[in-house]
């Protein structure tokens, strides 16, 4: 079933949250059990804005490939966006998506993700099902859970089994996600205790982005958080946090990834 209880505490990467949630819902399902390994949960965006303008939704992708059924725009799998991901929300909609663990959609479907990085391919070779028959599917549904039933059935049919190189990929990333002193390929071979050419070899194979990237995506993420958050400290304090030598250099580097300095996305009344 939906998981709303805690829609605050699991988005990540959400920009503009306190204003993008007036405009759409935003659930959360979990896979079968069979699935967890790889999937880490399927989610739901639903939205109605017939009669009001539409809304651009702008997010910063996480470490990531994705199955994306949605009733108005693309359907497909898609592989982890590098830069920030931008949708337009019109009329009304729903869009279901699954997101993979790092390093689990290699071994699912024995695919290089590299070779999605910042695309998509179109999900029939990869579920033997037409994009036209999910899409209607889920426009059928009257429960998200029905739908997302029919989605664990459909990939337990064609999952592969996750190799120690899976999970040692996925082990370095979430190492990467909850450790602040990581702020190089240095630091992460030093603390998770892999060579760097390993390190490197496993993202290229399984995670499909190289480790820099990686390291750099996590400190964004956590300073979109923190800002979503109102977490109470300027963001000088906040630069520092995330390893940054001041805070121009953090400025700098966010303004570049998403077209705006930090302090466009503060409340008025938080300090910079």
């Amino acid at each position: 079933m939906p998981n709303q209880d805690d829609t605050s505490n699991q988005i990540s990467g959400l920009l503009n949250q306190q204003r993008s949630l007036q405009h759409f819902n935003l659930d959360w399902l979990t896979p079968a059990e069979p699935l967890q390994d790889a999937i880490e949960f399927y989610w739901l965006i639903t939205w109605d804005l017939r009669d009001k303008p539409p809304y651009e939704q702008a997010n910063l992708p996480h470490p990531s490939q994705h199955i994306v059924i949605d009733t108005l725009q693309t359907t497909g799998v898609f592989g982890t966006n590098t830069g920030v991901f931008h949708y337009s929300l019109q009329q009304k909609g729903r869009v279901f998506g699954v997101k993979f663990r790092p390093g689990a959609f290699a071994d699912f479907f024995r695919y290089n993700p590299s070779s999605l990085l910042n695309t998509y391919e179109n999900i029939e070779p990869f579920l033997n099902i037409s994009e036209q028959k999910l899409v209607s599917q889920l426009k059928s549904a009257d429960e998200p859970a029905a739908f997302a039933v029919q989605m664990d059935n459909l990939l337990i049919s064609h999952r592969h089994p996750l190799t120690s190189k899976a999970k040692d990929a996925r082990a370095l990333v979430d190492t990467i996600a909850t450790t602040d002193e990581i702020s190089n390929l240095k630091d992460l071979s030093r603390i998770s205790g892999f060579q760097p050419r390993t390190i490197q070899r496993l993202f290229q194979s399984h995670v499909g982005v190289n480790p820099k990237w990686v390291i750099e995506r996590y400190r964004m993420l956590a300073a979109v958080d923190a800002i979503n958050n109102g977490q109470n400290h300027n963001l000088t304090d906040l630069a520092h946090s995330l390893g940054y030598y001041d805070h121009a250099h953090f400025s700098n580097a966010f303004k570049k990834l998403t077209g705006h300095a930090p302090s466009h996305y503060l409340p008025e009344s938080q300090p910079v």
